[in-house]
């Protein structure tokens, strides 16, 4: 094999030689850069071979990262309010069913209000179970503390028994007595679990910017509980009323103006909580609005962070390819003179 040094020997020709071959070195190493590029459709592999503009990389990815957290995270708490109007459209329908049935209780036959009695009761495990809905692993209602159920069924049925003991007393105490007892008794004890989170749910959607992302039944999230017999909780005032309604029965219509009392009592507290969750479904579409919002803002951004990444680390598929086939045409032209120069050099030196 003749050498370079070799060749440097042949006088003109041999350093013509020499300066040829290192150009088809470096022709070919441009080659072997452009085909990797192409391959990847990256400038480079690693941040060094992005020379100045790596620092552009650098600063904007962990961004795009954080931006995606964000975005994944509105998904998620659109998903989660969204089942949980769901499901409070179904604990409603069950608020307006028994708000219709107090009217039948004035007007209709003592068999009317032995049947609503009984369907209240069943109506009240529907409850339950709905209040203990989950998606996922995580319970909807449970406020922060979404790993745990946040109704016991213990102190819910506990709850229950509390608030329709005093209806057992109506003939003595009257019915404005034995709301009053009632209401005491839905302030005074728990449905709830001891671990249920004190506060709605929160996501971050950007830095510093936590937002409620959910429901916690301990307290109103979105609406303030209406009407003139609350407790202040929609969840308290339903099942309430669904106890105290429980616990009638057909003989307490021949009290006169207590059973009336009692009923119209209750009948306002559902009315309350029809209206108040309406309320609180109306303050759930207006989060999931701002979160969508904010999601196609984050989108907007993500969009001219990408576009900036991609003009660091990305190569231009077009001008890539060009280039590729202009430097396989340059080497090969390299590769035809290095022949030619050798064969030339050679006879010279015969």
């Amino acid at each position: 094999m003749i050498t370079n040094t070799a060749l440097d020997g042949f006088g003109a020709n041999g350093s013509l030689l020499a300066r040829l071959t290192r150009e088809s070195g470096a022709i070919k190493t441009k080659l072997d850069t452009l085909m990797t590029q192409s391959s990847t459709g990256l400038v480079s592999q690693t941040f060094g071979g992005l020379g100045d503009a790596a620092q552009v990389s650098l600063d904007l990815r962990p961004q795009l990262g954080q931006i995606n957290a964000y975005t994944q995270n509105i998904s998620a708490a659109n998903t989660t309010l969204s089942v949980s109007s769901t499901t409070l459209d179904q604990l409603k329908q069950i608020a307006q069913t028994f708000l219709t049935g107090t009217y039948q209780m004035n007007s209709g036959t003592s068999q009317a209000v032995d049947t609503l009695a009984s369907q209240a009761k069943s109506a009240l495990g529907q409850v339950e179970s709905l209040l203990n809905s989950k998606i996922g692993d995580n319970y909807l209602f449970a406020g922060n503390d979404t790993g745990n159920a946040p109704v016991s069924d213990t102190a819910f049925k506990a709850y229950v028994t509390a608030i329709a003991t005093p209806v057992s007393s109506l003939a003595t105490a009257g019915g404005t007595a034995t709301a009053a007892a009632t209401l005491a008794a839905a302030n005074t004890n728990s449905p709830f679990s001891a671990t249920i989170g004190t506060a709605a749910p929160t996501v971050q959607i950007g830095f510093g910017q936590n937002v409620t992302s959910g429901i916690s039944l301990a307290q109103n999230t979105f609406a303030t509980s209406l009407g003139t017999s609350t407790t202040g909780s929609y969840i308290r005032d339903m099942i309430r009323s669904l106890a105290t309604i429980s616990a009638m029965s057909s003989g307490q219509t021949t009290l006169g103006q207590s059973f009336t009392d009692l009923v119209s009592d209750t009948r306002a507290s559902l009315q309350g909580v029809v209206d108040t969750m309406s309320n609180e479904q109306a303050g759930i579409g207006v989060q999931q609005q701002f979160l969508t919002e904010s999601q196609t803002t984050l989108a907007s951004v993500q969009t001219a962070l990408t576009t900036q990444v991609s003009n660091v680390e990305n190569v231009d598929a077009a001008a890539t390819a060009t280039a590729l086939t202009q430097a396989q045409q340059q080497l090969q032209i390299s590769y035809k003179l290095i022949a030619s120069m050798q064969s030339l050099s050679l006879v010279n030196y015969i």
